[in-house]
């Protein structure tokens, strides 16, 4: 098959959905010619506009900073990388289109293509686009969001939360709506060896506001009144992070900032980690929790309304859920730094919980699609 997959985001940008289509696509890139159209940023310096080997070739449309909220500041270069993608696209002779759902025009773009339409869900804001985005934007982007379902030939949520949304909110029909998560690669946390640290709590993701990563410096705080040994450490980058550095300061509390950091120094961190937190309220699955249970680190997660993280932790088997208060999460990571057997107990269901969840059989599932839709519109031309 030859597969165009369509993204805002993508690697060396640290984004969840733009992490599931380069695992899944340099897999698939193994038995099919697969195209990526997507963005680029300042650290992927002079790539050509076509990159990889193999079967897997990155076209490079726009570029974006590394500092601006990729959800707030990016309403102009979306539109602008829609047009481009409509362009390029439509040149070449695809089998399917997998495009993400991160950008309304984008998909509206895709569906024009041409060729049999796949949309991966990873979010629904429904009546949220009206808190989301300015009031210029949210008024046309709610009514749109209930039109894209019924432009896919499969959509794809990825966790029972975002299907249940698409179904029952934007009420898509239940035959046009598959759920595949993503998942993981365990190869890193087999081969990589480090020494779990007593009281280190890791946060690692995009420094963006639905993120609360302010929540956790608060809670850090709180905490330290009991267990003056507890160190946290936060692995990102983004907007948010000249403020949460001051905050720290504020708050007269010792905060490590790391920055971006390589892979392998991330998966050593997690391992090392004693507790996950992921302060965030808004997740259509939350790929680092996966990552986490890998390393054998219990996460905490905020189960906010319409979050995924529901669908990735079951509270007091693989990891603790709390809600967006400091005083709750604070509570939680108490728990798991008072209790050793509770923390064993949820570290052996995390490393259980996630072998299900490995992006060979991730994209396995995904190909599985590719060839039903292909192979219906096939059948009706």
């Amino acid at each position: 098959m030859k597969i165009a997959m369509v993204t805002t985001w993508f690697p060396p940008l640290v984004v969840g959905s733009g992490v599931r289509f380069y695992e899944i696509g340099k897999r698939l890139s193994k038995r099919h010619e697969v195209h990526v159209y997507t963005t680029g940023c300042e650290c992927v310096g002079g790539l050509p506009e076509a990159e990889g080997g193999g079967g897997l070739h990155v076209h490079r449309l726009r570029r974006v900073e590394l500092g601006r909220s990729i959800e707030e500041d990016y309403h102009v270069l979306k539109l602008r990388f829609s047009l481009d993608v409509l362009r390029a696209v439509r040149k070449e002779d695809f089998d399917v289109v997998d495009c993400n759902v991160v950008s309304k025009p984008l998909v509206l773009a895709a569906a024009r293509v041409g060729a049999p339409l796949v949309l991966t869900w990873h979010e629904v804001w429904g009546r949220r686009n009206f808190r989301l985005l300015n009031p210029l934007l949210a008024t046309p982007a709610f009514f749109v969001e209930f039109i894209l379902p019924r432009l896919a030939s499969m959509n794809v949520a990825v966790s029972e939360t975002v299907r249940w949304q698409l179904t029952e909110v934007l009420g898509a029909g239940h035959g046009r709506v598959v759920v595949i998560p993503n998942g993981i690669d365990p190869k890193p946390f087999e081969g990589i060896s480090a020494e779990k640290r007593y009281g280190r709590i890791l946060y690692a993701g995009r420094l963006e506001r639905h993120k609360r990563v302010d929540v956790l410096i608060h809670a850090y705080r709180r905490l330290k009144r009991n267990f003056p040994e507890a160190e946290l450490i936060i692995v990102g980058e983004g907007p948010q992070g000249r403020y949460l550095r001051e905050l720290s300061r504020r708050l007269g509390v010792d905060v490590k900032f790391y920055g971006f950091v390589p892979r392998e120094r991330l998966v050593a961190l997690m391992k090392s980690a004693w507790v996950f937190v992921l302060p965030s309220v808004r997740e259509g699955q939350g790929i680092v929790l996966l990552e986490a249970m890998a390393a054998g680190t219990p996460p905490v997660a905020v189960a906010a309304e319409g979050s995924g993280v529901v669908d990735v932790i079951r509270d007091g088997y693989n990891g603790l859920l709390a809600s967006e208060t400091p005083e709750s999460l604070e509570h939680a990571i108490r728990r798991l730094l008072a209790d050793d057997e509770l923390h064993s107990r949820l570290r052996a269901g995390g490393l259980e919980f996630v072998r299900a969840y490995d992006w060979d059989v991730v994209a396995g599932m995904v190909e599985r699609v590719y060839r039903v839709v292909s192979d219906e519109e096939a059948a009706s031309g």
